[in-house]
């Protein structure tokens, strides 16, 4: 459902399209028969009138003879080669249906048609069907009246084209072999003078290398790789260097504010890493021994230092992994406990190394104190050193870098000339090549366009197609039966499903009234009864029909019970809608419930509570509300009437009156409902429609609930609309819906199946406004005609204490006969 609101400063139209296709097909299923019937007749018409049209067809494989021009260029991969192919299709494509081609075939073959007629009917396209899609095929069709002359001018486009491609290849393989030999001496004059300007510069710059570099050779400047390589000294001093430095600045702030003596091994071990120590080591040892040992001595106290330094340097190792495996493992851990015996193993072996060593072997000891100060003047003669070194190395790097910049642009211009040099060699070798593949295949080049099928005359025309034109003209019909479905949908103002009239009205279904048939219930009234066979739940009290105003009962006495609700009206939008039925009949069922119910006919212009049970007309409301005195008991008894039904009493609409209006906005209204209230337990009101007069407005604002009674057969939903808003309008909320069907043979009540009318909603509001207009006829006026029942009537005795006028005699309802309404609804017929 789509709704598009269009908001003003008062009010809100609401346009709600029924977009359910299946209950649109379902409503207007002859609108689209006949959209199809329309196509399928147009389309009968149109295959009739056309002139038959014959096809011929024919194909040609289009290749090349060589394969090796084919392989040429700078690829050879299968992507390159399809490519290719689709362009030489394509090609030959638009040579086949060229106005060239076709003006010689018209020559060729003498034939009687212009250039732009046979164009327009010849078709031309690539490829095969199916899995041979990409195949190299070139098709072509030709339409003609005449199948033979379609046959004949097709085999005539071929052989122009033909002839045009064999021709063009014989010339423009001579001229393509004459234009690469011109080529070649041009390039390769070119390339001779281009390699003697590259030899000739490179031989004046003497600063410029030539080396080969990814297979080719490059030019190179001197002075700039000088410049690298002085570069990377420089880092690398600059970087040993640093580390000299703040090896002193560490030395230094440690051994700062401490006392020399205080300084020990581990000290030493903890800022000097094993190199450190060995040139330490070995210093001092030079240092100790420079005087009284020889050469071959000192190197033997240094190998045995080094190698004293080496197990020392074991035992501390593996000492600290022993304490951290404890720490994290245990004491008692297998690793642990072999990891100490691994250590005992090793200090048992430096002992006994050291035990072998010569007694008189002069040790070398020193001071942490004395290391440490040697250490720190090894790293300024380190740094001193280092320092001369860096300055050399920059004075090189800028004489360097001047005799670079002086060749840069040099050696621009030597790149130059290379790359003037490698092109022309590239187009040397590509036209030599070329030259070499077309001196070979010279016999062989061209295109191969191999007829593999005939055209021949068509047997069958392709044109005009029997399924085809029956297929368009059915689904053009049926999308035009398909609009004026919609068109139709869209200006229909019907009801199509409950939830609609629910949505509309802004209140619940209470229940399906099934339509009542007076000439079969007729059969089912006792006999002796006055009341009406329209009153379906007094005769057949348990019968199917009753069950819906037991329903509604249901409804009613819920709101009673639980909102304190007395007094209730019922009403409808337009005439025939039933209420008058329904209230009669839902008064009757309220009142087999054992409570005392109250039925007023509050319709003084087409008043029907008093023909349906069979009583007088007056006295009654109209005598009540215009007498002259309060609303009493008394006066209220002289117009209540009882019937046949018990609990169930009547106030009928009385005497003619012509200002029914003026009655109901009367103080006298309002006080005989407040006598109402106190003396009933239900009042029902019964009112004529609210499009027709104003009289439902009025007694609205007295009672208690509201229930509105639409016809779906006739009722469209912008009639509903107007009810609503004049309800709503005065701040009137409807309690609920009766919704009265058209068929009671079954409990689904179809609202697709609404009537349609051509009526506007305004020629139907003046219609009733006619019908329901008030009469100013004299005491014995007449009133509408109505069809009177065979069966006899007679009306109970009634105790009256006001008079009763001459003309509830006369009044259509007779007093001892039995008067039954023309309409199959109950409603009196005008």
């Amino acid at each position: 459902m789509i709704r598009s609101n269009t908001h003003d400063d008062h009010e809100v139209d609401d346009l709600d399209i029924d977009l359910d296709l299946l209950g649109i097909v379902r409503r207007r299923y002859h609108l689209i028969a006949l959209g199809i019937f329309v196509g399928a007749t147009l389309a009968t018409i149109y295959f009739v009138n056309q002139v038959p049209i014959y096809e011929s067809k024919l194909a040609v494989l289009v290749g090349q003879r060589s394969g090796e021009l084919a392989s040429t260029g700078t690829g050879n991969s299968a992507e390159s080669m399809a490519s290719m192919q689709e362009e030489v299709l394509a090609t030959h494509m638009e040579l086949f249906a060229s106005p060239k081609i076709i003006e010689q075939a018209i020559q060729n073959a003498g034939l009687n048609i212009g250039v732009g007629d046979l164009a327009g009917n010849l078709t031309v396209s690539k490829g095969g069907d199916g899995l041979a899609k990409s195949a190299s095929v070139l098709k072509a069709t030709y339409q003609n009246p005449d199948p033979d002359m379609a046959a004949t001018t097709l085999q005539a486009v071929f052989d122009s084209y033909q002839s045009y491609i064999e021709d063009q290849t014989s010339s423009v393989g001579n001229e393509a072999a004459e234009l690469i030999a011109k080529a070649q001496v041009q390039n390769e004059k070119s390339l001779r003078e281009a390699d003697q300007a590259y030899r000739e510069f490179v031989a004046s710059v003497p600063a410029l290398i030539s080396s080969r570099e990814n297979g080719g050779d490059s030019l190179e400047d001197v002075h700039r790789l000088r410049l690298n390589n002085i570069e990377q000294q420089l880092d690398g001093i600059r970087e040993s260097l640093s580390h000299a430095r703040s090896r002193r600045v560490v030395i230094r702030d440690f051994v700062k504010d401490r006392a020399p003596e205080s300084l020990t091994d581990v000290h030493v071990m903890s800022l000097l890493d094993s190199e450190e120590i060995a040139r330490v080591n070995a210093f001092l040892a030079i240092s100790a021994n420079r005087d009284d040992q020889t050469n071959d001595e000192l190197l033997s106290r240094a190998v045995m230092q080094e190698s004293t330094r080496t197990e020392y340097q074991q035992l501390l190792t593996l000492s600290s992994k022993e304490r951290l495996m404890a720490a994290e493992f245990g004491e008692n851990h297998p690793s642990v406990r072999a990891l100490r015996t691994e250590l005992e193993n090793m200090r048992r072996f430096v002992e006994e190394t050291r035990a072998a060593r010569p007694e008189e072997e002069k040790r070398v000891e020193a001071k942490p104190a004395e290391i440490l100060a040697s250490y720190y003047r090894v790293l300024q003669s380190d740094i001193t050193e280092l320092e001369k070194r860096e300055e050399q190395l920059l004075e090189l790097s800028e004489k360097e870098s001047k005799l670079a910049k002086e060749v840069e642009t040099t050696f621009l211009l030597g790149n130059s000339l290379k790359a003037n040099l490698e092109r022309a060699q590239a187009r040397y070798d590509e036209v030599f090549q070329r030259l070499h593949e077309i001196n070979l295949t010279n016999d062989y080049s061209g295109f191969a366009t191999d007829l593999i099928v005939m055209p021949l005359p068509a047997s069958v025309p392709v044109w005009p197609s029997k399924s085809k034109i029956a297929a368009l003209g059915i689904l053009a019909g049926g999308m035009l039966g398909l609009a004026l479905a919609l068109l139709a949908e869209m200006t229909d103002r019907t009801f199509h499903d409950p939830a609609e009239v629910e949505r509309v009205v802004g209140a619940t279904i209470l229940a399906h009234v099934p339509r009542l048939k007076e000439s079969s219930l007729k059969k089912k009234v006792a006999e002796g009864s006055v009341m009406s066979p329209m009153l379906v739940t007094h005769h057949l009290p348990r019968g199917t029909e009753s069950e819906t105003f037991r329903v509604l009962r249901t409804s009613l006495l819920f709101a009673a019970k639980s909102q304190s609700k007395k007094v209730f009206l019922i009403t409808s939008p337009s005439p025939s809608d039933g209420k008058s039925t329904t209230i009669a009949n839902l008064a009757i069922s309220v009142a087999q419930t054992g409570k005392r119910v109250l039925l007023i006919d509050a319709d003084m212009r087409r008043p029907t509570v008093a023909a349906n049970f069979g009583v007088q007309r007056s006295p009654g409301l109209s005598d009540a509300l215009g007498h002259s005195g309060a609303i009493d008991s008394s006066v209220a008894d002289q117009c209540i009437q009882s019937c046949e039904q018990e609990n169930l009493y009547l106030c009928s609409s009385g005497s003619r009156t012509s200002e029914p209006s003026e009655l109901l906005e009367s103080s006298q209204w309002v006080a005989f409902l407040e006598l109402a209230r106190e003396r009933y337990d239900i009042v029902l009101i019964d009112t004529p429609p609210l499009l027709a007069v104003a009289d439902p407005s009025i007694v609205a604002d007295e009672v208690d609930g509201v229930f509105l009674t639409v016809r779906i057969e006739k009722n469209n939903r912008t009639l509903v609309e107007r009810a609503t808003e004049v309800l709503t309008d005065k701040g009137i909320a409807i309690d609920g819906i009766i919704v009265n069907s058209r068929d009671s043979r079954s409990n689904h009540y179809a609202y697709s199946s609404y009537d349609y009318y051509g009526k506007k909603q305004y020629g139907y509001v003046a219609s009733y406004r006619r019908y329901y207009e008030a009469n100013d006829d004299d005491d014995t006026g007449s009133t509408p005609r109505r069809k009177r029942s065979s069966s006899k009537r007679t009306t109970p005795a009634t105790t009256r204490s006001l008079p009763i006028p001459e003309a509830a005699s006369t009044n259509g309802h007779a007093t001892n006969g039995s008067v039954v309404n023309g309409s199959s609804n109950g409603h009196p017929t005008p």
